[in-house]
């Protein structure tokens, strides 16, 4: 089964994502999943499409900005988009790190049936270090985001089923909560809480939750 990623990088946002997102593709190469790792300047419309058509990978991430509507990729090019494209997700297990794309996208690209979509009906927000902005894997204040986040997708590559990986992903927003809320008062910590209590309450897995790759 192949597996594939895109890992936009041209903003602080994007930047973070992709980096963290290394060791989701290192999981996919250590499992011997055949892996598209499309980042940077590749996140296109035609690359996707092509790359999708042509190998047909069991499981999709997107990271980067979104709307309910959509996904983008490199330089807020459109990826996928309600009413165009998004027929390309069917018959296949979808997660997408961005922003209110469950709420629209996510329902619409299920609605053929056989198909999975894990992602956020509002805002996906995370703490950062902006001293940490050029080494984003350093940043202990993103940490329990990213890797809360990236327990969807590394959980589908050893084989869980999809509803088992969201469920996991929202256990470690609400542990790194519970750690934080209960070790220190600090500003940023309480708003920290705060947005991994956001993110656990606005994940949704739709569609098929018994799926796997």
């Amino acid at each position: 089964m192949s597996f594939l990623i895109t890992r936009p990088d041209y903003d602080p946002v994007t930047k973070y994502l992709s980096y963290w997102s290394e060791s989701i593709v290192e999981v996919a190469k250590n499992k011997g999943r055949k892996t598209v790792d499309l980042k940077g300047q590749k996140v296109t419309k035609d690359e996707l499409t092509g790359r999708i058509a042509k190998l047909n990978p069991s499981l999709v991430v997107f990271n980067g900005h979104c709307s309910e509507n959509s996904i983008v990729g490199q330089n807020d090019e459109t990826l996928i988009e309600v009413g165009d494209n998004e027929h390309i997700l069917h018959s296949r297990i979808t997660y997408a790190v961005s922003c209110r794309c469950g709420k629209n996208l996510g329902p619409k690209s299920v609605e053929a049936g056989n198909s999975t979509f894990i992602g956020y009906d509002d805002d996906f927000v995370f703490m950062s270090d902006r001293k940490y902005l050029s080494r984003p894997l350093k940043d202990k204040m993103a940490q329990p985001f990213m890797e809360a986040s990236n327990r969807v997708p590394i959980s589908l590559l050893k084989g869980h089923k999809a509803s088992d990986a969201s469920r996991q992903s929202k256990e470690m927003f609400e542990k790194s909560y519970k750690t934080l809320s209960s070790s220190s008062s600090d500003p940023n910590s309480l708003q920290a809480t705060h947005f991994l209590w956001w993110d656990m309450m606005h994940q949704v897995c739709l569609g098929n939750g018994n799926a796997t790759i």
